[in-house]
């Protein structure tokens, strides 16, 4: 019985540190759900433990780095960032035009 509550517990602990620490990151409860069901779904199976475990550690460890960050950067980095979107979504053609 201990073995079976420690088996459930730990995928559904590592789907709740992956949801907390992609939400942190991302702002979107869609992502997080989907990256936190990595872990979930991988763990509960029994099936690449580690590897869903990892992945979860790394968001995790990418959490923290994205808290200690400046918000300067943040904003420099969010910048930069739509500048480039903005720039990758004109170079594409418009799909409604005949060519």
């Amino acid at each position: 019985m201990n073995s079976f509550i420690i088996k459930t517990a730990r995928p559904i602990a590592f789907a709740v540190i992956a949801f907390i620490s992609s939400y942190y990151i991302f702002g979107s409860i869609f992502i997080s759900s989907a990256l936190s069901l990595l872990p979930l779904l991988l763990g509960l199976l029994g099936i690449f433990e580690g590897f869903s475990y990892t992945i979860s550690a790394l968001i995790f460890v990418a959490a923290v780095i994205w808290a200690v960050i400046p918000s300067e950067t943040k904003t420099f980095a969010k910048q930069h960032y739509d500048a480039t979107v903005k720039e990758f979504v004109a170079g594409m053609p418009d799909p409604k035009k005949a060519e």
